[in-house]
């Protein structure tokens, strides 16, 4: 059983830190001294413990504070317990309540793992370089310095840094002073603001910056590798507009003097929002403003947006502990796409949003134990397991858009300026957020709010009405992509309904109800319009579906609605709702659509039926759809982009070349071996058909351009063209070259960052699956001693989950991973992993012979 860690908090609550750390790149260790203040509670003791983690403590010096003078404590022993991460100062004398200063001297090591103090490393002009900077969320500040390492210990900090000269030096807040001596560089920063130690940040290295400034007057300076400095342009002008807009949207200034974005050469997630210096993997901030994609644009725009919104919901205000994870980064999901769709409007990025969001959210949110958006978490190692992609992020984001929706625009901004003026520099729970928003909206938040943050799950709302009459009833019930499973609780959530149409109410809180349509109007009936809900319309009755396909040929309905209808049944047919041949038959009413969130939707739903048909004769059939479908277009947008051309042109391109090519098209292909053939660099090519280009030519080259592909991914230090290039690479069909790419990936080849991508593209490739599946069970002692501490550590197992779909799979899933779910960072995956597969099955089971039996039938 999971033993239960003490909060520490509850014992002692700092509330300054001053820390000087000295670290040695050459030899990655580093020394330092921490002066803690603030106040110990509770019951008298002869101890005093703060966290560490692989530090060690060569002296401590405890000093009580009272009215009359300050007494020194006699520490007799320093006691280090790796289990708890703790250290603890045994004194000679009781310690009771009240104020004390506490000095530690210690040593530690620069990790290689991307937590605590790491290293970074890039070359310049031909001569290996490092940058030593840091991760400390969610709990690894505590490598680098003792400390109360909770978000509820908030407290200033005092930094000083001891570096090597020649150095650019960073941290949450600007110098105060720097110095020079013979050998080093000492730089004190400002006084932070009052914090959690999980946002403390530095770095020091050989970088480059550009900066710009807010119309609030704040100081923006986008921080890189000296060759990478030009790419930051992008992403400095969206800092620049964010900051702007979050200010003026919050009702509350940016509370620091400057904002710094920092793209590191390593590093394992996509950003971290560091009060004041926001650091991020190179991919998620740098943009050459011709060669770059529209995705990876909108991607890196929505990621600094994502960054900056925490430094209010996070950072200004933080959660008091980790099950309200969520209060950050839910909010920062739904932010970061009001901030780019003010910034952009162009981009139509609502569509992404729901298509993105919204569809990953409720396909994880269908397993049966799948987390809670609010998870109670009692050991620090499950902390990591909380991070999941498309339940605290994706599902908290679509559920506070519902909520923003079903209160309006103006009591949800009114709302959360009230909570930012009332908990500004403290920490919160949910209830703090439903009271303010509450009071603007007047009406029960927590009440409506408590089934959607506290369950599992969502509703699937059957829907019974017939055109022309006025009367609708609805039932809902939890969705389960497994019928054979059965949801634990059953009570109905609060389901805004969103009609395109008047209703009687706009809120189904019951199992059953009946409604009452109050206008005649021929606009078509549609729930959850615009994805404005979270749940699962299921249109049983023929006519009413009929008449919602007609609206869909004359283009009477949303886009955003084209796209929940299919991927409404790209989840009904999982769940067994209707039949996959279904889903086949409603994506061909979708032959003349033109919109690329529509197309999304759509690949996804042709994705799910190849799996059911991969290397069968049948799959020469699903192609032969696939084409008639998508070679139109792909001819008529042609493969080179041009100045006249959308962001939804741009991505249509790149999306039916990939459908087109994945397809077999002939034509296709040989033109993405003649243009590939053609180009010597990677930015030779177009940027919305360039990963295609890669595609063709890894899946249906040869040994020539399998190595020509190698040896650019080895020549460009372009982060992104790196990326595009591995996920073309990791398509190949040959056994040589699927070993030859597994072979790398313990080598420096491949980043230990990137390592995921690469090995999760050769596990979803259908040629090196097996191979792929062979090498995480040969390879996993070092997997865990790599990735133990990382966030991804789950992924392992999570990803297998979601692509495995046959009864032998399962097995060797289970027999692998049954001795590992004692694992905290890996039980929850693990067990998820297990029941998407079975569903998996159970959905092959049911679908197979009828989607083979259609496909003959064209």
């Amino acid at each position: 059983m999971m033993k239960k860690v003490t909060r520490l908090y509850q014992q002692f609550q700092p509330t300054k830190y001053s820390l000087q750390i000295m670290p040695d790149s050459d030899k990655l260790k580093f020394t330092g001294t921490v002066t803690i203040s603030g106040k110990k509670t509770g019951r008298p003791s002869n101890r005093i413990t703060f966290h560490q983690k692989d530090l060690k403590i060569t002296n401590a010096r405890v000093i009580k504070h009272d009215k009359k003078n300050d007494e020194s404590v006699t520490v007799v022993r320093i006691n280090t317990h790796k289990s708890y991460d703790e250290v603890r100062l045994h004194t000679q004398e009781k310690v009771f309540a009240g104020d004390y200063t506490i000095s530690l001297d210690f040593e530690g090591i620069i990790t290689s793992n991307m937590n605590g103090i790491y290293p970074c490393f890039f070359k310049h002009n031909g001569i290996n370089k490092k940058i030593i900077a840091t991760q400390f969320e969610s709990h690894h500040a505590r490598e680098a310095f003792p400390c109360i390492d909770e978000p509820e210990a908030k407290a200033t900090f005092d930094l000083t840094l001891i570096t090597p000269l020649n150095n650019t030096v960073i941290a949450n807040t600007p110098i105060k002073k720097q110095t020079i001596n013979d050998s080093s560089q000492i730089t004190t920063f400002e006084t932070t603001p009052r914090m959690s130690t999980y946002l403390l940040a530095f770095a020091y290295g050989d970088l480059g910056y550009i900066e710009a400034k807010t119309k609030h007057g704040v100081q923006v300076r986008a921080y890189a590798t000296p060759d990478n400095v030009d790419l930051t342009k992008h992403s400095v002008n969206v800092a620049v507009r964010a900051l702007d807009f979050f200010t003026d949207y919050f009702g509350v200034p940016y509370p620091l003097k400057k904002l710094d974005m920092l793209a590191l050469p390593d590093f394992s997630s996509g950003a971290m929002e560091n009060w004041g210096l926001v650091t991020y993997r190179e991919t998620a901030m740098l943009a050459d403003e011709k060669s770059t994609s529209i995705e990876s644009k909108q991607m890196i725009a929505l990621v600094v947006a994502h960054e900056l919104s925490h430094q209010w919901f996070g950072n200004l205000v933080t959660m008091k502990w980790w099950d309200d994870l969520w209060l950050n980064e839910s909010f920062a999901n739904l932010m970061e796409y009001q901030a780019v769709d003010a910034i952009y409007p162009e981009w139509k990025i609502w569509e992404q949003f729901v298509f993105s969001e919204g569809a990953s959210a409720k396909r994880r949110d269908s397993i049966v134990d799948v987390q809670p958006i609010r998870t109670q978490v009692k050991h620090p190692d499950e902390i990591s397991t909380l991070f999941d992609p498309s339940i605290v992020y994706a599902k908290g984001g679509t559920v506070l858009y519902m909520l923003k929706n079903y209160i309006g625009e103006k009591a949800f901004r009114t709302g959360l300026q009230l909570y930012f003026e009332r908990h500004a520099y403290s920490n919160t729970v949910a209830a703090d957020l439903w009271q303010a928003l509450s009071e603007t909206s007047e009406k029960n938040i927590s009440d409506f709010m408590s089934g959607w943050l506290n369950r599992p799950g969502y509703p699937i709302v059957q829907v019974k009405w017939k055109p022309n009459t006025q009367c609708v009833e609805l039932t809902q019930k939890r969705f389960l992509t497994n019928p054979d499973q059965a949801a634990q609780n059953n009570e109905p959530w609060q389901v805004p309904l969103a009609a395109t149409r008047q209703l009687s109410s706009d809120l189904l809180s019951d199992k059953t109800d009946s409604f009452t349509l109050q206008d005649k109007t021929e606009t078509a009936f549609l729930l959850n319009h615009d994805g404005t809900s979270y749940y699962l319309p299921l249109y049983s009755n023929t006519e009413h579906l009929n008449s919602i396909l007609d609206a869909i040929k004359h283009n009477n309905i949303s886009i955003i609605d084209k796209l929940l209808l299919i991927d409404n049944y790209n989840l009904l047919q999982r769940g067994g709702e209707v039949s996959t041949a279904e889903l086949l038959k409603l994506i061909t009413a979708y032959a003349e659509e033109d919109n690329e969130s529509v197309w999304s939707s759509a690949a996804y739903g042709l994705a799910e039926a190849r799996r059911l048909v991969e290397g069968d004769v049948s799959e020469d059939n699903l192609n032969k759809l696939i084409r008639g479908l998508v070679v139109p277009k792909a001819i008529k947008l042609g493969w080179h982009d041009t100045p006249e051309d959308t962001a939804h042109t741009l991505r249509l391109r790149g999306l039916m070349l990939s459908l087109a090519s994945a397809a077999k098209d002939e034509k296709i292909i040989a033109e993405g071996l003649r243009l590939f053939k053609l180009a010597n660099k990677p930015n030779e090519l177009d940027p919305s058909s360039r990963s295609i280009v890669f595609f063709i030519a890894a899946r249906y080259g040869d040994e020539y351009e399998f190595q020509k592909l190698l040896q650019m991914h080895n020549m460009t230090n372009n982060a992104d063209e790196k990326d595009e290039l591995a996920s073309g690479l990791t398509s190949v069909t040959q056994k040589n070259q699927i070993d030859y790419l597994l072979s790398l990936l313990k080598t420096d080849e491949i980043r230990r960052q990137d390592l995921m991508h690469w090995w999760v593209w050769l596990l979803r490739n259908r040629y090196s699956r097996v191979a792929a599946w062979e090498w995480l069970t040969d390879n996993w002692s070092w997997i865990e001693h790599e990735f133990e501490s990382d966030k991804s550590y789950g992924f392992f197992a999570r990803y297998a989950g979601s692509l495995f779909s046959h009864r032998d799979e399962l097995n060797k899933y289970k027999l692998f991973y049954e001795d590992k779910k004692s694992i905290v960072a890996l039980a929850r995956d693990i067990t998820l992993g297990e029941q998407e597969i079975a569903s998996r099955i159970a959905w092959r089971e049911r679908n197979e012979d009828s989607v083979r039996d259609w496909l003959k039938s064209l």
